[in-house]
């Protein structure tokens, strides 16, 4: 697996060397941020959820096998963070993001290096279904915990206006229409589909940050052990509860080590969360990743 890994962590390191070097203009990483997070990545993921055709059973199961490990750990570390009285608010938020959020632009790219079309679209659909799930539980974070309204209103206008939940949910109701794409709109996705994938990985390399000023290792080693090691033992655990198939329980395990996301820090800066805290997590988990998701997939073969 280290052998489709290391490719994506090369990009990812490029976007680190990109960032730092003097002749790139100023404004570059802030315009592929923002394309990337509204046009970009939202195509991706409409024309990927638009496509999926899985079976029912399967479809049920990954479903379960994604959602189940998700809201578990996220009771975990509410139940966690009760007992850490001296943290900050804003710490709070980004503890909840980096322990649930996965990082999508890592996560398809190495699938599409990796597994058959068959899984990969499970990855893709495990992506569809928690998404909009995980979105929903970072905005709430950071509106009670961060600068966000925390009202009920504030949060519904919040998740109402995130390019990521609108783009997965307005595919799979597309999908569930059972109307054909046409071919002209299928191109002209595919093509930012294409371009979401490499401008994400520059992306996340780019927002990589090495300074030493704002980690702190304990709460970086646990968020990052919760979200690297226990999520997808978690999940394996739920598919063979489920007796879920093994294409399944793959996607589900994959779907489950990814690194936390990029966005994760564009949002936290943005809510008012703990975004050098963020950017530790981003960083280090994204390093961590090229050890610690070969070593999960292999967690469904060590449980049999």
């Amino acid at each position: 697996m280290l052998t489709y890994v290391i490719p994506v962590l090369a990009i990812v390191l490029l976007g680190a060397a990109l960032r730092r070097m003097r002749r790139v203009p100023e404004g570059l990483f802030p315009a592929m941020e923002w394309f990337s997070f509204y046009v970009a990545f939202p195509a991706l993921l409409f024309v990927g959820a638009a496509r999926l055709k899985l079976s029912a059973t399967d479809a049920l199961d990954l479903s379960l096998a994604a959602l189940l490990p998700t809201l578990l750990l996220t009771g975990i570390v509410l139940l966690a963070l009760r007992f850490a009285s001296r943290l900050p608010d804003p710490s709070r938020s980004s503890v909840v993001q980096g322990s649930v959020r996965p990082s999508s632009y890592f996560g398809l790219a190495v699938a599409a290096l990796l597994f058959p079309p068959e899984t990969t679209a499970m990855v893709m659909l495990a992506l569809a279904i928690c998404l909009p799930a995980v979105n929903v539980i970072a905005v709430v974070a950071l509106a009670v915990w961060g600068s966000g309204d925390a009202s009920a209103r504030g949060i519904a206008l919040a998740l109402a206006r995130n390019p990521i939940i609108l783009s997965t949910l307005a595919g799979l109701l597309f999908n569930l229409s059972g109307l054909p794409l046409p071919v002209p709109l299928a191109a002209t996705l595919d093509i930012l589909a294409d371009a979401a994938l490499a401008l994400g990985l520059l992306c996340v390399g780019g927002g990589l940050q090495f300074s030493r000023d704002h980690v702190r290792p304990l709460l970086l080693g646990a968020t990052s052990a919760l979200k690297l090691l226990a999520l997808p033992l978690l999940a394996v655990l739920i598919c063979r509860w489920l007796g879920a198939s093994k294409p399944v329980t793959v996607a589900a395990c994959f779907y489950a080590a990814l690194p936390t996301a990029s966005n994760a820090y564009i949002m936290a800066r943005q809510m008012g969360g703990d975004a050098p805290l963020m950017a530790s997590l981003v960083t280090w988990q994204t390093l961590f990743a090229a050890a610690t998701v070969p070593l999960a997939m292999q967690l469904p073969a060590w449980l049999g």
